[in-house]
């Protein structure tokens, strides 16, 4: 299976990220500002199906939830660098590397070699190069090699720290089977870790029955240039999947459940996002 067709997507999330003060002007595109405009009379008619939850208001709860739960991790101690799967033009490294650089925090950031490359450059015009900030090529659905999750990430990672994995954005492209493949290769990346912790947004089948939330999915469909996955019916489903693949314990957020705390927008109206943080690692501190 491909990954080829979810670096497009970047540029509209970049955009998104930026609007909403989650991003540096640097990341913004032209691009993303034109498929920000152009699908503005889709999203108006999602927001009337769906109680003022279009694509946009998707973005930013599952960003908020994770960057919440990554903050949480990292100021806990139990986390101490980051590897981002497929972070486009998001901020979040930027943003994290930034503000806990004085823990040590090292952030990685992978995608496909082109956006890499254009990530870098763009980092590098704005003078905003950090020395624990990194952008790597890197594939997942590659099981070894230099451009797998390991190759690529040679010598950047310290094995005696808790490392935190996130995929936001990632899973919807992928059928079920590739996504166990994913999650496979995770487990067994952060397996030689003092802790883990694994985040991620999901769409859960279930909701699909809903028909705003289906005209929802179909329009995200018609955004993403492909079909949208979901790979579980119903939250319940998923820790079993994640446990055959090598995760202890998973948790499955909903946003109505942070929205007094993060101020999420669209938390009034269907739900269509959730976040998934899942580890390795049954202990005390995870039950």
């Amino acid at each position: 299976m491909s990954t080829e067709r979810i670096s497009p997507t970047a540029y509209y999330t970049g955009h998104v990220w930026c609007r909403n003060g989650l991003s540096h002007p640097s990341l913004d595109t032209r691009e993303g500002d034109l498929f920000f405009l152009a699908l503005r009379p889709l999203m108006r008619a999602g927001r009337a199906l769906t109680g003022g939850v279009a694509l946009e208001e998707m973005l930013v709860q599952r960003h908020l939830i994770i960057d919440h739960l990554l903050s949480t991790a990292i100021e806990s101690g139990r986390v101490g660098q980051v590897l981002e799967i497929a972070a486009g033009l998001s901020g979040r490294g930027l943003r994290f590397a930034r503000k806990y650089g004085d823990r040590g925090l090292v952030y990685v950031e992978g995608d496909l070699p082109g956006m890499a490359a254009q990530k870098r450059s763009r980092l590098a015009r704005a003078g905003l190069d950090q020395p624990n900030h990194h952008v790597v090529a890197l594939d997942i659905l590659k099981d070894d090699g230099p451009g797998s999750v390991g190759g690529a990430t040679a010598g950047l990672f310290d094995h005696k720290k808790g490392i935190a994995v996130i995929t936001e954005g990632l899973l919807s492209y992928f059928d079920t089977p590739t996504t166990e493949g994913l999650w496979r290769r995770l487990a067994a990346f952060v397996a030689p870790f003092q802790d883990d912790v694994y985040l991620s947004d999901l769409h859960l089948g279930a909701r699909a029955n809903v028909p705003a939330v289906a005209v929802f999915l179909r329009m995200l469909g018609v955004f993403a240039r492909g079909r949208i996955h979901m790979h579980f019916a119903q939250a319940r489903d998923v820790a079993p999947a994640l446990a055959r693949q090598g995760f202890a314990h998973v948790t499955v957020h909903r946003p109505v459940d942070w929205q007094a705390r993060l101020s999420l927008p669209g938390t009034g109206g269907l739900e269509v996002v959730q976040v998934l943080e899942a580890t390795t690692r049954l202990d005390e501190r995870s039950k």
